[in-house]
């Protein structure tokens, strides 16, 4: 590249997962795209809570089960498995965050310079999503990268 521009070494992905049919597909598609450009791939769970949302371990949470459910117990045990999911050879790392989802995600792939994010859609119909609102609607209008979405 002219004027000192410096090239990147290789290509970023991050992909969202939350343990979904479509967050899996995201990722075969993100190891599909990976694997003959060399890039590197973040999987990234993103916890609404954490067990110290209380501030006291030795009560129970404040929070029904159901809800604690998705916390960041269960973030290990989504992210092993796609971990598990990854061919040898794939350079990827693990990664949890807490807070809003849509939010958490732009903010990950802004700080480690992304170059594109793969998530997975639940496919909402545009009513619905309007209604519901919808994480990869979210995240592709705020994001600084490409948004790739995978059904």
């Amino acid at each position: 590249m002219e004027g000192g521009a410096k090239v990147k070494d290789r290509m970023k992905f991050l992909v969202p997962v939350d343990g979904s049919l479509h967050s899996k597909r995201a990722l075969e598609m993100a190891v599909k795209l990976a694997e003959p450009a060399g890039a590197h791939i973040d999987i990234l769970f993103v916890s609404y809570f954490e067990r110290e949302t209380d501030g006291d371990p030795d009560h129970p949470s404040w929070l029904p089960l159901s809800v604690m459910a998705k916390g960041t117990d269960s973030a290990e045990e989504i992210l092993s498995q796609a971990r598990d999911d990854l061919p040898d050879g794939i350079d990827a790392e693990s990664h949890v965050v807490v807070g809003m989802p849509p939010r958490k995600i732009v903010e990950f792939a802004s700080e480690n310079a992304h170059d594109l994010i793969i998530m997975g859609g639940r496919g909402l119909s545009p009513v619905t999503g309007f209604l519901l609102g919808s994480v990869s609607q979210e995240v592709m209008k705020e994001a600084k990268c490409a948004v790739l979405v995978v059904k």
